[in-house]
């Protein structure tokens, strides 16, 4: 049996113990940032671009895997709001981009019983570098059981994104508590809210 995802996160979460949970998500940046750079404090690498610039990068990316990016939205003069460092698992390539999940509309409580759900879609337990979730929009059956996701389905083109940070399935947990979602247009409670709202709605 698959041991779930947020197993070690799961008993925090339920409990609402905000505290812990990020001490948790601070480890886990801080071990992503110590990859290039050891003695450099935790707080002067706490935003998106130092997580861009100071940590293994790449420009190839995969259907099932989950990446941290910059992003410029191409209509961002008329979107009500958009997400400008996401945190994304692609779930359907297309010529100039891709349709993915991006965790930083949601509650961060909501981020992880997404994950976890998920879970089905997983082609290993390995929890490595090895493990994606094979899934497509369709898979997702009109979000009937998976309602979370349908506030995060976004579009991302190649075009107007920077060089991505891939995060290894063992972080993905902890990575969905990182303070990092930057949007633009709205502040994050009034993204959350909507998408609280959007869940409802067929």
């Amino acid at each position: 049996m698959a041991v779930p995802l947020l197993s070690l996160l799961a008993n925090t979460i339920r409990a609402g113990l905000t505290a812990l949970r990020e001490k948790v998500a601070k480890a886990w940046f801080k071990n992503l940032v110590k990859q290039t750079i050891v003695k450099k404090s935790l707080r002067e690498y706490r935003t998106p671009g130092k997580i861009l610039s100071r940590s293994n990068k790449t420009s190839f990316w995969r259907k099932g895997s989950m990446y941290f990016f910059v992003y410029d939205a191409k209509h961002k003069d008329t979107l009500p709001y958009w997400d400008a460092f996401p945190l994304v698992i692609p779930i359907e390539r297309y010529r100039d981009g891709f349709l993915g999940i991006n965790f930083h509309y949601l509650y961060p409580k909501d981020r992880a019983i997404l994950l976890d759900q998920l879970q089905m879609f997983a082609n290993n337990d390995k929890l490595d570098e090895t493990t994606r979730l094979r899934m497509t929009y369709r898979s997702l059956g009109n979000f009937t059981k998976l309602k979370r996701a349908k506030p995060c389905i976004h579009r991302y083109l190649n075009s107007h994104m920077g060089t991505m940070v891939p995060v290894n399935a063992d972080e993905w947990g902890t990575a969905l508590f990182l303070p990092v979602e930057r949007f633009k247009g709205k502040n994050k409670t009034a993204v959350w809210m909507d998408s609280k709202a959007k869940m409802l709605t067929n």
